[in-house]
């Protein structure tokens, strides 16, 4: 009977690989060549990894209408991303689907458990207005970065991408936009509000929070490129001290994430593995 049971939801996600198996390919391909997604290989290990902790969870229910009309919803928006050729769509669909099966096979009570690691699986998919978003960043930062250097008493003029300080031009290109820093933190940021234990308010406040905190971070990371290139080296600030300040501006980021969540009265709590 067991094995009976479990007929349906295997030829089920056998017909899903094979109808999602050209986005995934494209998917793979973005973690390869987009530098904002190379950390998309660990998303689905992440969010497997919780599903497996849940697996207990997931108990075969009866039936729920409501999860045919989610897994429709998420065809309509798979047929609408293939005749767009929007891949990026075409893979939000995935979970959609995957929410509909869920609710379909297992209930509501196993879609309220596996709520998160569905959710999480947004941040491996690059949305087609990155690029646009990379230009704003890159705009604010540059722009923000110049005006802390004003305040600190540094003549600065900004022309383009380039800030100008004692006849030294430095280029903010796409890259320094921050936004690989922005999408990183806020992934990490939401698997660790995901472990904390607290008022539901106060770990949404700490996953918003990280919006400004990443930005800030590259604005400072900027800045302190530009000043140690001043003051010491302009080689060194702008090769081995501007490859070594990304992560090291990152672990800052979220150490204040951090520091926050303590003050809200926030505590990591991580469940004794299933045995």
């Amino acid at each position: 009977m067991k094995l009976k049971k479990t007929i349906g939801p295997s030829i089920v996600i056998a017909l899903l690989v094979l109808l999602y198996i050209p986005t995934g390919h494209w998917l793979f391909d973005s973690w390869l060549s987009n530098p904002y997604y190379t950390h998309g290989f660990l998303i689905p290990a992440v969010s497997g990894f919780i599903i497996w902790r849940k697996r207990r969870e997931l108990i075969l229910a009866k039936p729920l209408n409501i999860g045919v009309v989610v897994l429709a919803v998420g065809a309509l928006i798979y047929i609408m991303g293939s005749l767009q050729d929007i891949r990026s769509l075409t893979a939000f669909s995935f979970l959609i689907v995957l929410s509909g099966l869920i609710l379909y096979f297992y209930g509501t009570k196993a879609m309220r458990s596996l709520a998160f690691p569905l959710a999480f699986l947004v941040f491996m998919i690059p949305p087609p207005f990155l690029d646009k978003w990379g230009f704003y960043l890159q705009f604010t930062s540059l722009h923000s970065s110049a005006t802390l250097l004003d305040w600190m008493g540094f003549s600065v003029t900004t022309n383009g991408t380039e800030i100008a300080l004692s006849g030294a031009t430095f280029t903010i290109g796409i890259p320094c936009s921050g936004m690989n820093t922005l999408i990183a933190l806020l992934a990490l940021s939401a698997v660790f509000t995901y472990i904390l234990s607290g008022p539901i308010y106060k770990r949404a406040i700490l996953f918003v929070i990280a919006f400004p905190i990443a930005i800030l971070a590259n604005i400072l990371r900027i800045v302190s490129i530009i000043l140690v290139a001043h003051y010491y080296n302009a080689k060194f600030a702008t090769g081995f001290f501007h490859d070594i300040s990304s992560p090291l501006f990152f672990l800052i980021a979220f150490l204040f994430i951090v520091l926050l969540s303590r003050l809200l009265g926030c505590k990591v709590v991580i469940g004794t593995p299933e045995k």
